[in-house]
């Protein structure tokens, strides 16, 4: 039976009782799934103020299940995404879909065809069960270069939905996506982890969840080799090491230094215009402000020169990919952006275990995983997911009985995951992911 809690209860599964020895590697320090098979707390999505719900929730890195939509009053998408809408409004957009051999088949498997949105919809009023629409290719802005929070035929329905919807407070999105198919025995993701915080709104149909706790990573058996496990729960792989927060080490170092710079001009206008009006102490100020500058450019160059190389490198790479490939086409020259590149048969984010093989050819295989604590949850049409950056979870998705429109559909919110998870106000530990945010939105109408 499902549970009832306005906020977590103290004391559940501490971060200093564990029960297995961990690795140096993961210094997760979030909430934990208290006992094996653990049903996840359930909070009427009306009785929380987003600073409790980060408080509650975000900050402690707590999995929750939300009754109720949000609550804003551009959420339209309830009501409005009929069939028929959906065509009308965005039917002409070509969409990129994936596909499975058989409806024994788990998806995430890189297999796509394309298609127009409507042809999608055409097929799932079929009752085909074999295709399913995950994220989409985003492009880029021709004057920031800076990806969209959603791909082109998500802008055709925007108007449904808030951006940033009040009961994520100051998180920032990363992007926007839906996701669509048909099941009515139910299909799977295979179990995976995202690197972003995920508020998950089921519009049709009904998902069910089986989710491990960052700190349960090495029990996954990723196909990643793992680096680290941040103290948020942000996982970073091998070669592909990253903030606590999710920025790409090069980029944060780069968008520090020239923050530095700027701030560090401003400081010596200001010095030189009180030097001008022979203000007691500028002279000094102005001599601390070049110095400063200094600093800051010698900063900046060093950070441009890291990003030049690592530039360089990937340019070789890509070099070499064009010359094994007819096509000739570098992916710099697309227009577009991957959130989630689907073309790759073994994601480093997935986990090797299938969930359905027998137990004793788990425990045989994978010996940790059966140490694992799972939690669970089941989402209805009018249900949502909190769920935090990193966390491992597999989705099985099953179209509900009699439905009037064909299939199961959810819209969802990735945000950046939180480095300070004691504010409210200001959950980064810099202005990196705002800034991003403000450019990627500054033409958006």
């Amino acid at each position: 039976m499902t549970k009832l809690a306005k906020r977590p209860v103290e004391g559940d599964a501490p971060a200093a009782k564990k029960l297995q020895t961990r690795s140096t590697k993961v210094r997760y320090n979030g909430w934990e799934v208290p006992t094996p098979d653990y049903t996840l707390d359930v909070i009427d999505v009306g009785s929380i103020t987003p600073q409790c719900f980060y408080e509650s929730y975000v900050a402690t890195r707590r999995p929750v299940v939300l009754r109720g939509f949000i609550q804003d009053e551009a959420f339209q998408a309830p009501t409005k995404w009929t069939n028929e809408y959906l065509k009308a409004t965005a039917g002409d957009a070509q969409l990129m879909v994936e596909e499975r051999s058989s409806v024994a088949d788990s998806y995430g498997k890189g297999n796509e065809v394309a298609m127009t949105f409507r042809s999608f919809l055409e097929l799932l009023e079929q009752r085909d069960m074999l295709h399913y629409l995950t994220t989409q290719d985003v492009t880029a802005d021709p004057d920031t270069g800076r990806p969209g929070l959603m791909a082109p035929f998500i802008q055709l329905l925007a108007h449904d939905f808030p951006l940033t919807p009040e009961l994520l407070g100051n998180l920032v999105p990363q992007n926007i996506n839906v996701w669509m198919g048909n099941a009515v025995e139910g299909s799977t993701t295979g179990l995976h982890h995202d690197y972003h915080d995920n508020l998950y709104i089921l519009l049709r149909g009904k998902k069910r969840f089986r989710l491990y706790a960052p700190s349960d990573v090495e029990a996954m058996y990723t196909r990643g080799s793992l680096l680290q496990v941040h103290p948020n729960g942000r996982i970073n792989y091998e070669g592909e090491e990253t903030t606590a927060y999710g920025a790409d080490l090069l980029s944060a170092q780069a968008a520090a230094a020239a923050k530095a710079q700027s701030n560090a001009e401003r400081e010596l206008e200001a010095a030189e215009a009180d030097a001008a009006k022979g203000i007691a102490g500028a002279a000094e100020r102005v001599a601390e402000a070049e110095a400063k500058l200094d600093a800051a450019m010698e900063a900046a160059m060093d950070a441009e020169f890291d990003e030049d190389a690592d530039d360089a490198d990937e340019s070789e790479d890509e070099e070499a990919s064009v010359d094994d490939d007819d096509s000739g086409v570098l992916e710099d020259e697309l227009a577009t952006h991957r959130v989630v590149d689907k073309t790759v048969k073994d994601p480093i984010n997935f986990s090797r275990v299938k969930t359905s093989r027998p137990t004793s050819e788990l425990e045989a295989e994978f010996p940790l995983f059966a140490h694992a604590k799972a939690a669970h949850c089941e989402l209805g049409v009018g249900d949502m997911l909190y769920l935090p950056a990193s966390w491992f979870h597999e989705v099985t998705s099953f179209t509900a009985d009699g439905a009037s429109n064909a299939g199961h559909l959810a819209l969802n919110y990735w945000y950046h995951p939180p480095d300070v998870t004691s504010s409210f106000d200001m959950p980064y530990s810099n202005s990196f992911w705002p800034d991003d945010f403000a450019a990627r939105t500054a033409t958006r109408n």
